[in-house]
């Protein structure tokens, strides 16, 4: 079986994880608590296991925070420092097909699946039967994600350097914003003539044709369409599309008829204001547009935000979040992250992971309110925001080798609210971008009533991208053991119905 690297995420074969009492052992240049004993040169296993989240001694941790200035931990391979790494009898990935999709899994596996008669706690797998999956993510709370690739790492042979682009997915360069985000949207009229007459006329005089509605705008699957058509409507008959849809639509219908026909930008912006200026803030929403945003996309959404309402989405921000979660949004709209072109830095991963357990663990003094609180949760979100997809993955990755278990579990434990749902969007974005979307899409629909506002703004945002919404069906199926569009259908009605099962299935 071979496997594919995906953007944003690390796809791998699932595997043995790392056997018990070898990582987490802290590299003898570490600090050590006062009065602790030595710390041998060359450990020879991991601590006891009363002793684990305490290096040498139980109750105990580091004594010293660690400086994000310092020298990064011993360059080399993971692991250098620990108990050697054992070497698994997994197959190597083979990254030469370049396909829009998940690798083929085996019969009866999901993500990361052992080969058949093989036990193992395998990375994201299917929900056992009648068992929902932890947190949405398929495995039991401490298992592994994913598994360790063969060998060590170097920055010769992880990730790949070329990694294989899907067919048709955008994948912009430094500085480059995403189609559909640019100023002003690309477009040509003459081409869309045809689509802008057919809903003039599905709207003029008495009633209105909704199946001509669904099934032209469903068509248009991309920016440039959507923004083509509505140029083209304004041309041609002197009227907006928008206004039309407006005046002839209601409910759910209407709401998803101008989520599509506002395009990415437009719909972004509107999302995010409904989400501040509607009673109660839609927190969900705020992760949507706001976190793990190229600096163009991010940008773009800001000056289109003042533009359309007059105000600024900052201080709008402010003014609708409190303490720690407004510091963090505020960081965020900051628009430090990296550009998603940036390359895979190994080493400073291997450092900023270590960083983030030391915060964690709530070492240092500086700005504590609580047990754990301040700097050090500042230090824990700061790493991670700045981040582009594929380095939080290397963050992930290089957290789960160094201390045996996952980040993002630790951060369920070690978080709560809307901070803790913020850091999960964007490390399991990092980890698998396609399972998280999918896991989204769920969370909109599950429990009593439909969230339908999420579920409309969720599956148009996607569906923008369709090679990677092909991937969040696929990843949805696998994981929930039935089709998207089924369970779409299964939770709206009517006109709505129908137009948002057609968005999925086109």
């Amino acid at each position: 079986m071979s496997y594919q690297q995906y953007p944003g995420g690390y796809g791998g074969p699932g595997g043995q994880p790392p056997p018990q009492n070898q990582y987490g052992y802290p590299p003898p240049n570490y600090a050590q608590p006062q009065g602790a004993p030595p710390v041998p040169p060359h450990p020879s296993g991991f601590p006891p296991a009363q002793n684990q989240g305490s290096y040498y001694q139980p109750g105990g941790s580091a004594n010293t925070y660690f400086d994000p200035n310092s020298a990064p931990p011993p360059p080399g391979p993971y692991g250098q420092g620990y108990a050697p790494s054992p070497q698994p009898n997994y197959p190597q990935p083979d990254y030469s097909n370049n396909r829009a999709s998940y690798p083929q899994q085996p019969q009866n596996g999901g993500y990361g699946a052992y080969p058949p008669n093989q036990q193992g706690p395998g990375g994201y797998g299917p929900p056992p039967p009648q068992q929902q999956p932890f947190g949405g993510y398929g495995g039991p709370p401490n298992a592994p994600y994913g598994a360790p690739p063969p060998g060590p790492y170097n920055n010769s042979q992880y990730p790949p350097q070329n990694r294989p682009q899907f067919p048709g997915q955008f994948q912009p360069g430094f500085g480059v914003p995403s189609p559909g985000y640019e100023e002003p949207p690309q477009c040509n009229p003459m081409q869309y003539g045809q689509q802008a007459d057919e809903l003039r006329r599905a709207m003029k005089g008495f009633g209105t044709d909704e199946a001509t509605l669904i099934r032209v705008l469903a068509q248009l699957q991309t920016p440039f369409a959507i923004y083509s058509v509505q140029r083209a409507f304004s041309q041609r008959h002197g009227r907006e599309l928008l206004t039309d849809l407006k005046k002839e639509t209601s409910g759910n219908f209407r709401e998803t008829l101008l989520s599509v026909a506002r395009g990415p930008l437009m719909e972004e912006v509107h999302a995010i204001h409904d989400a501040i200026h509607r009673p109660g803030t839609t927190e969900s929403v705020l992760n949507d547009v706001l976190l793990c945003r190229s600096p163009p996309d991010l940008d773009a959404i800001k000056k289109a935000y003042t533009r359309t309402f007059s105000r600024d989405l900052e201080a709008d921000v402010r003014g609708d979040l409190s303490l720690k979660t407004e510091t963090m949004f505020v960081f965020a709209l900051g628009n430090r992250r990296a550009d998603e072109s940036a390359p895979v830095d190994i080493a400073q991963a291997e450092k900023d992971a270590y960083n983030i357990q030391m915060a964690i663990e709530g070492v240092g003094t500086s700005g504590i309110s609580g047990v754990f609180g301040g700097a050090h949760q500042e230090a824990v979100y700061s790493t991670i925001l700045l981040k582009n997809d594929a380095q939080i993955g290397a963050i992930a990755h290089s957290y789960e080798r160094m201390y045996n278990r996952r980040l993002d579990v630790m951060i369920e434990k070690k978080f709560s609210g809307h901070m803790q749902q913020a850091l999960l969007y964007a490390v399991r974005g990092g980890m698998d971008k396609a399972l998280r979307d999918a896991v989204l899409l769920e969370d909109a629909m599950k429990g009593l009533g439909t969230r339908d506002s999420l579920l409309i703004h969720r599956i148009v945002k996607y569906r923008w991208n369709k090679a990677h919404f092909d991937n969040v069906k696929r990843a949805y199926k696998e994981t929930y053991r039935r089709n998207l569009e089924d369970r779409v259908h299964g939770e709206t009605s009517g006109d709505y119905r129908k137009f948002l099962t057609a968005l999925v299935m086109s």
